[in-house]
């Protein structure tokens, strides 16, 4: 385990020395993020190198905002009067994130199926997403019989078993 953390502490230091070397305006720990989003997509980190550690921290995620929450609770003087600002920000921010997420959700839901349907039912990619219709409705009727045929089977198997009974 002390393995999997020196990988994701190295990747953090490497992210905090490219955001100072190249002075960019996005922070080191997102700079890390990314390096090991892209690392993990390449192939460069394998998942189990990391997947041990990676659960840990998960699991105890809410220790790490205790700090932040401390924080706030030191500064209540410069946060009074401005709780409703806030709680609107909060709402707003919140309704914005739950509508893209479910809006990226949808979108990678529809191009995965579509994709999947190139490949399983017409035994090719086309790349484009193009659905030959007429062969998914000859495979939707191929599935509608075999499911038929399965129901069948199942009303014999209960027919039997009464009988024996």
């Amino acid at each position: 385990m002390l393995k999997q953390f020196s990988i994701i502490l190295s990747i953090y230091f490497l992210g905090e020395l490219f955001h100072k070397a190249l002075e960019l305006p996005v922070p080191g720990n997102i700079l890390g993020m990314l390096i090991l989003f892209f690392g993990l997509l390449t192939g460069v980190i394998k998942l189990e190198m990391i997947d041990r550690i990676s659960d840990f921290l998960l699991d105890n995620l809410a220790f790490f905002f205790l700090p932040a929450g401390v924080s706030l609770i030191t500064c209540f003087a410069l946060l009074e009067g401005k709780w409703t600002a806030i709680l609107w920000v909060s709402i707003i921010s919140t309704v914005i994130i739950l509508g893209v997420t479910g809006l990226t959700v949808e979108f990678v839901k529809k191009t995965l199926q579509r994709k999947l349907i190139d490949t399983a039912f017409l035994g090719k990619e086309t790349g484009k997403g193009e659905i030959n219709k007429k062969e998914i409705q000859v495979h939707e009727r191929i599935q509608a019989h075999e499911r038929a045929q399965a129901h069948e089977r199942a009303q014999v198997r209960e027919r039997n078993t009464e009988k024996v009974s």
